[in-house]
Formats: structure tokens, sequence, C-alpha cells
């Protein structure tokens, strides 16, 4: 059985696909409980496991969490932070 893994992204890539999710409804983030359950959950995403990554990762930020939901090639969930200017994303198995 495949295992989910947690990748590094390019954070200003990152950064303009979340910009343009959120103009075009797309985004998700953490603060919004209810879309975020709903989307980690259909999605079998462990967000505490993310979080712990990121908390790992980032020296200087606190993790932040977010899910694109846009139908492109950016679409998943990833943890950053715009203190360290790093992202990693959360790769289902497959």
């Amino acid at each position: 059985m495949a295992h989910a893994r947690v990748v590094e992204v390019d954070y200003y890539q990152l950064v303009e696909n979340l910009k343009k999710a959120s103009n075009a409804n797309g985004l998700i983030e953490k603060a919004d409980k209810e879309k975020w359950k709903a989307y980690i959950t259909e999605n079998r995403i462990q967000d505490i496991k993310l979080e712990a990554f990121g908390k790992v990762k980032f020296m200087a930020g606190k993790p932040r969490l977010a899910a694109i939901v846009t139908g492109g090639s950016w679409d998943g969930c990833y943890v950053y932070s715009n203190e360290d200017e790093a992202a990693l994303k959360w790769e289902a198995a497959e």
C-alpha cells in the first residue's frame, strides 16, 4: 500500500496560485472550518501531519494551511510560511 507524501513546492508560485484561487472562489483555508473539514475528509488528507511537517520545516513563521480547488494543476492541500518563504504540498497515495 502506497503512502501519502509531503513534497516541497515553489513558495512564490504557490502564493501566485493562492491569489488566483481566491479570486476564483477556489481557496479553502483552515479558518473556514466547515469547508476545510469537508475537503480533508473527502480527500483523505491528514492535515495534522501536514501541519507537523510545516512546524519542523519552517523556522521563522507559523505554518498556514490552505487548499486550492480550481480544477487546475495546482489543486491540492498546502502548508506554507510567509516568513520563511517556503511551502509544502500533500501528495495523496496513488
